[in-house]
């Protein structure tokens, strides 16, 4: 009898003890208890604004009239995919990205090429690189106000250089030729100096002797940047290239100091018309799905990156 009542004794007591996630917890219960503070303040600025954007959506919901929304379903995100204005802010924020992220890519890479002598220590060049990190450090905001007194037509700095070389006066934020340069200007001054940053580590992390036997084979500065430094940095130039993608294309800070969209809508890139028609226009619901579709468009970059990526690590596997 008593042989016999053994194994179910055994398993009364497996089944009292606590299941493994429960153990976890009990384990943990001192750092659950640190960490929910945390938890429940992400979960109220990230998780339920979008769920709350998910559900405004579905309405037409008109700020002014707060109490007459009425459920469309998905009509706003119908009325969003055949808005001409969206797909125009959609060309102007792609014409922005392209100029924009390539030319930063461009100096961030010859500038970091440049600096990395100084930390194989033949050279006192990166005594200036603080002061070129400089302009990453400082908020779009006043970065847009440093770039429109610049840009003043009347006392700005650069309309007076242009007037000592004979060249009449130019609106570089009031023409629509030159505003949307005039903010790809501004962006490159401001974000140049991440991409350097980030390929100066990605260069420092690489091994040196690589580098060794390329100048004792007698190779070029070009041909190490492409057969040496462009392959062995391909990841980091995919991250690098995502975050200031990302950036980019939810750029407004500067838009709105420099040229708040204008003249006309030269300059309105698709989430600066987003602002505009949620907090001019009151079309909270509209304003909704087209941040949803935004959000959308960025899970897909994001999602095609990753994957490229998780390929080229598979190969070299």
């Amino acid at each position: 009898m008593n042989a016999a009542r053994a194994p179910i004794v055994e398993v009364a007591a497996s089944l009292a003890e606590p299941s493994g996630f429960k153990a976890w917890c009990r384990a943990n219960s001192f750092a659950l208890v640190l960490l929910a503070p945390t938890v429940l303040i992400l979960l109220a600025l990230t998780i339920f604004p979008l769920i709350y954007s998910v559900y405004i959506s579905l309405f037409d919901y008109y700020l002014p009239r707060p109490h007459r929304r009425a459920f469309v379903g998905l009509e706003n995100y119908g009325a969003v995919l055949t808005d001409a204005r969206f797909w125009a802010s959609m060309r102007i924020t792609g014409i922005f990205m392209f100029f924009s992220i390539s030319i930063q890519f461009i100096l961030g890479m010859a500038l970091a090429v440049f600096f990395f002598d100084e930390f194989r220590g033949r050279s006192a060049k990166a005594v200036y690189l603080p002061l070129i990190l400089v302009p990453m450090m400082i908020a779009p905001v006043v970065v847009g106000y440093v770039w429109r007194l610049l840009y003043q037509v009347e006392f700005g700095p650069l309309n007076y250089m242009l007037l000592q070389i004979g060249i009449s006066r130019l609106e570089f934020t009031a023409s629509a030729g030159t505003a949307l340069l005039s903010i790809i200007v501004a962006d490159i001054w401001q974000w140049t100096p991440f991409v350097t940053l980030v390929m100066l580590a990605g260069l420092v992390a690489l091994p040196q002797e690589l580098f060794e036997v390329t100048e004792m084979d007698g190779a070029s500065t070009w041909q190490r940047l492409r057969y040496v430094m462009l392959p062995l940095l391909s990841r980091v130039i995919a991250i690098v290239l995502l975050i200031r993608l990302l950036d980019s294309f939810r750029e407004l800070d500067k838009i709105f100091i420099m040229t708040q969209g204008g003249p006309g809508t030269v300059t309105e890139t698709v989430s600066y018309y987003a602002f505009l028609t949620g907090f001019k226009f009151f079309r909270i619901g509209y304003a909704a799905a087209m941040s949803l579709l935004l959000l959308a468009v960025t899970a897909i970059i994001c999602t095609g990156i990753a994957k490229v990526l998780h390929k080229e690590q598979i190969f070299e596997r």
